[in-house]
């Protein structure tokens, strides 16, 4: 799963970024903004894959991860620079976007970029990436319009018009893509684009220590507004990732935090992205695979390997919970827990599979 860190310049983007991977970038706020993206890979510490690494002992255990892309700070005024095409062409590449809100009080900041504004910020961010998404789909719809002009009129062609035409009209009546409703294959037949606002949108407002609970106001407009939104007080997740774990533990206990902001982010995003995790066991390997809630058992064949996909026999399926509970695969099957799915079983969280497939 790839994750963008995006936002204005200095709401704290890096200092968030160095609280999840534990990398050490540079997050004074005289320094110099970077130009490309920090990327980081964090593990998906998943207690199960522990759990079934413990009854298996397999040769490699293998957790999911997170990649987060720090970015450069976007729709900059003083940074143009950095909103080049190549920018934009990594930024469409990301899943999902996690937009950092400054929501701590600096003077100096303040002075060169005003006050701290969460909701304006967010709706600042919503209206140039809409303006993004405008422009691409309007090209777009000139080149289509040549092609009509040259005799090229496909179906294909006609249905991409329509999609565009509604697209624009609602990103004009101020709507990010993700708020347009579009069936299955319309939504297919725009993907490539990538367009901005379609990406999912998580907001983070980063706070300081001292109004962490403060901002309980705002993070609930922002619900209200259909945002899954989190506060995180950055500089002082940074650093915790510093900390021994029982020191950690402690300085979070005095916050009312129960989890690190990199659990945290791990959970926030899958619930962003509608993932859920399947395992696969054995005595070569334990391994975490992340899917789309609702995919089916050849999809999630196809994560493993696309020979087991192309192949697709039956998948055989117990779930982690029974395991847990019964102690062991033949208890499962003694009980009726361990069962024999088709290609149209839509696979749930937990779920361990082995797939049966004949290339």
């Amino acid at each position: 799963m790839k994750i963008g860190l995006i936002g204005f310049p200095k709401s704290g983007k890096t200092t968030i970024y160095n609280a999840l991977t534990g990398n050490t970038g540079a997050t004074d706020k005289y320094i110099q903004a970077h130009h490309e993206a920090h990327i980081g890979v964090v593990q998906v510490l998943d207690e199960r894959v522990t759990r079934l690494s413990e009854i298996y002992k397999p040769k490699k255990t293998i957790y999911a991860h997170l990649e987060y892309y720090d970015f450069p700070a976007l729709f900059a005024e003083h940074n143009e620079d950095l909103n080049a095409n190549v920018l934009l062409s990594e930024i469409k590449t990301m899943e999902g976007f996690a937009l950092v809100l400054r929501s701590f009080n600096d003077s100096e900041l303040d002075e060169l970029h005003g006050k701290a504004d969460p909701l304006k910020d967010i709706q600042r961010f919503e209206d140039e990436m809409i303006l993004q998404d405008m422009v691409i789909a309007e090209k777009r719809l000139e080149k289509i319009e040549l092609s009509y002009k040259r005799g090229i009129k496909t179906p294909a062609l006609q249905l991409e018009e329509k999609i565009l035409h509604h697209l624009i009209k609602g990103l004009q009546d101020g709507l990010p893509i993700r708020r347009i409703e579009l069936a299955p294959e319309e939504e297919k037949a725009v993907r490539g684009f990538q367009f901005m606002s379609q990406k999912p949108l998580l907001a983070l407002l980063n706070c300081s220590e001292d109004n962490f609970q403060a901002v309980d106001a705002t993070l609930a407009q922002l619900k209200e507004k259909g945002y899954l939104a989190e506060a995180i007080a950055g500089k002082f997740e940074e650093e915790l990732s510093g900390m021994e774990p029982e020191d950690a533990a402690a300085f979070m206990e005095d916050m009312g935090i129960s989890e690190s902001v990199r659990d945290r982010l791990t959970h926030l995003c899958y619930e962003l992205m509608g993932y859920l995790s399947f395992f696969t066991v054995g005595e070569d390997e334990v391994r975490a695979w992340t899917i789309e809630k609702g995919d089916n058992a050849v999809t999630a064949a196809g994560k493993i390997h696309s020979d087991l996909a192309r192949g697709f026999i039956r998948a055989e399926c117990f779930q982690y919970t029974d395991l847990i509970a019964h102690g062991s695969e033949k208890a499962l099957k003694e009980k009726g827990l361990f069962k024999l799915e088709g290609k149209e079983y839509p696979v749930k969280d937990g779920d361990i599979l082995s797939i049966r497939f004949n290339v």
